[in-house]
């Protein structure tokens, strides 16, 4: 047999089994499935640069998320049974030439300037972002509640500032990856229950920068760095990592912040009763032009008040 591959979810499925338990991810899947395609097609029109090609951006697309090249691999020892020796050796010669490009790429390119790549699917984000949740919530579940809520809380404002479509989808990505570095925070320094002391802080005020050192390595995903990153700047400019102040903040971690803070109060905490709602708004209002941007804590009253 040279093209077809008509039982491709056996060959996926016998793929995903031979990876590690931590790698048999909805990614790793994904990724799978889209080699058997593209390979099925080449070989049916004896073109390997449609396999080559698209093989070469996903190992690019998921670096620093999951193993593409080695999930390739081994479904494409799958694929190899169904072809003969003259098709098997174009094929993996054609694998083994995109993985060296994707590999060169990757250690030129640190970070991809956002917007560079406009057709990679949605759900290829959004099954990167759903990865990074997955890490969270088994760093720290009350973590990953919070941060599902603030990529809600980030999606409100967004509507009340009048933000586009896009803009709002970005926001809420933002909101839902803002807290990815805590994954290298200690857990006994993430569920203290108690006030943590000065060193104690000044660890957990590391996941910032470490949150940015994640997101710069997953190109597809880039264009949330600055949320990640700068959403602890405060307006008047002592917060972290960069002190950054008023407009030099990015816009999306002046949102983020909010929203952060906002639902950090009214949350589940280990070390203390969530705050009622109102008290929150109040919390805001007192931070309103030191802490926060004027307009965005204006813009969580409205959405929280529901004056609009």
């Amino acid at each position: 047999m040279t093209a077809g591959f008509e039982c491709y979810p056996d060959i996926v499925n016998a793929a995903i089994d031979r990876l590690a338990p931590a790698d048999r991810t909805v990614a790793a899947k994904i990724v799978a499935t889209r080699f058997v395609e593209r390979c099925s097609a080449a070989a049916e029109s004896a073109d390997w640069t449609l396999m080559s090609d698209w093989v070469e951006t996903a190992c690019r697309r998921y670096a620093g998320i999951i193993p593409a090249a080695d999930i390739i691999a081994i479904a494409m020892e799958g694929v190899s049974y169904r072809l003969d020796g003259a098709t098997q050796r174009p094929m993996k010669a054609a694998f083994e030439s995109a993985r060296r490009n994707a590999e060169a790429a990757i250690s030129r390119e640190r970070a991809p300037q956002p917007g560079t790549d406009r057709h990679e699917a949605v759900d290829e984000i959004d099954v990167v972002l759903d990865e990074l949740v997955t890490r969270i919530d088994r760093s720290d579940e009350l973590t990953a509640e919070h941060s599902r809520a603030v990529s809600s809380w980030c999606a409100r404002l967004g509507k009340r500032l009048g933000e586009s479509k896009a803009e709002i989808v970005h926001l809420s990505r933002a909101g839902l990856i803002h807290d990815i570095g805590k994954v290298a925070t200690p857990p006994e320094i993430l569920r203290a229950p108690r006030a943590l002391d000065d060193e104690e802080m000044t660890i957990m005020r590391r996941h910032a920068a470490d949150g940015a050192a994640i997101v710069e390595r997953i190109p597809l995903i880039v264009s949330l760095l600055p949320a990640v990153r700068n959403h602890h700047e405060r307006f008047d400019g002592t917060g972290y990592p960069d002190r950054l102040k008023f407009e030099a903040i990015p816009r999306v971690a002046r949102i983020v912040a909010v929203a952060d803070a906002f639902n950090a109060m009214i949350g589940r905490r280990p070390y203390r009763p969530p705050l009622a709602p109102s008290e929150a708004l109040e919390q805001l209002v007192g931070g309103r032009g030191d802490q926060f941007d004027p307009d965005i804590v204006d813009a969580m009253i409205d959405v929280v008040t529901k004056r609009a």
